[in-house]
């Protein structure tokens, strides 16, 4: 009946890169639990997107994000990682010891920390207050003492100034950062990339992050078993809020021109998933229904068994 939670440090053994698919909600989590991925991380664009209705400004307050980690850790057995951006810090390096801290204790596996200008200005912080931004990061952390690790995003050029970036990230790791992430690395030429990330991962120590996985002529960037060996452990893809925007609107457009659902019943048949409902995603394997059923001295009081039988179908396909 428990449901084992996957352990990231475990994940990182493995010789494979983890591809972590970056979303921004409940239902983007299960979707992504339910497809084989084992770890998942919260998109702060994506998250923006979805809770405020208007572009990732970074309107959102660390609070938020910390209610929406609690969620997610409780709804999925994987590990989360939280792109935190700079912390919530506005240039304090104080702020980003609190809130990394605070969502390392609301179940988040691990933080990604950028090295951005402050108060969403272009450009980097200087290095000095980088490496204090990350050495803050890192001890907020272990003041929660969870085990959650850092990620340091460099948003340097590494085209541009290669050098930099190499010594900005081996002072990132000297800072306490478990794993780099270049983010200049997947809008590099196609011909530039994976020599780009062979390159940094011999220059820096540590767990790499590739940016996300992108494609160019039809063709993914980078060959994931290639950059593996590479010391390459994730790499992200942002696919869940488009996908569902993409949906949402083809659907949507398709009942508004018939005025009936016919549509949204039939015509994705052919992706290997057909249910009747959202909610069948999650009383699909009865876990609902066998726990409230412990709890009740009338069986017909058990909601979740009551209503199983209207959302899960036999003509249901996962």
């Amino acid at each position: 009946m428990k449901r084992e939670k996957i352990n990231l440090k475990e994940l990182i053994s493995k010789e494979e890169i983890i591809i972590v698919p970056e979303l921004h909600d409940c239902a983007s989590a299960r979707a992504a639990e339910i497809n084989g991925f084992e770890c998942i991380m919260l998109s702060s664009g994506d998250f923006a997107c979805a809770m405020t209705g208007v572009p990732d400004l970074q309107l959102l307050s660390l609070d938020e994000f910390v209610w929406i980690t609690d969620r997610i850790t409780n709804a999925v057995s994987m590990p989360l990682l939280i792109d935190a951006d700079d912390g919530f810090g506005f240039g304090r390096a104080l702020n980003t010891w609190y809130a990394c801290r605070r969502l390392a204790k609301a179940g988040a596996a691990g933080v990604l920390i950028t090295d951005a200008a402050a108060q969403s200005k272009a450009g980097v912080l200087p290095a000095e207050e980088a490496v204090l931004r990350f050495r803050a990061a890192k001890d907020g952390l272990e003041e929660a003492d969870t085990g959650a690790v850092l990620i340091a995003r460099c948003d340097v050029n590494p085209v541009e100034h290669f050098e930099e970036v190499i010594n900005r990230c081996n002072r990132y790791v000297e800072a306490g950062a478990d794993c780099i992430c270049v983010l200049g690395l997947n809008s590099a030429p196609a011909e530039l990339r994976f020599p780009l990330a062979k390159q940094l991962s011999e220059a820096i120590p540590g767990w790499h992050w590739y940016p996300d996985l992108m494609s160019h002529e039809g063709k993914s960037d980078v060959d994931l078993d290639e950059i593996a060996k590479y010391r390459y452990k994730f790499v992200g893809v942002h696919y869940s809020m488009h996908a569902a925007m993409l949906a949402m609107l083809d659907t949507g457009k398709h009942v508004m021109e018939s005025r009936n659902n016919v549509y949204v019943d039939n015509h994705y048949d052919d992706t290997g998933f057909k249910c009747f409902s959202p909610m069948t995603f999650y009383l699909r394997d009865g876990y609902w229904a066998e726990l409230e059923s412990r709890y009740v001295v009338d069986q017909e009081d058990a909601l979740a068994k009551r209503i199983t039988p209207f959302f899960v179908k036999e003509t249901d396909r996962f």
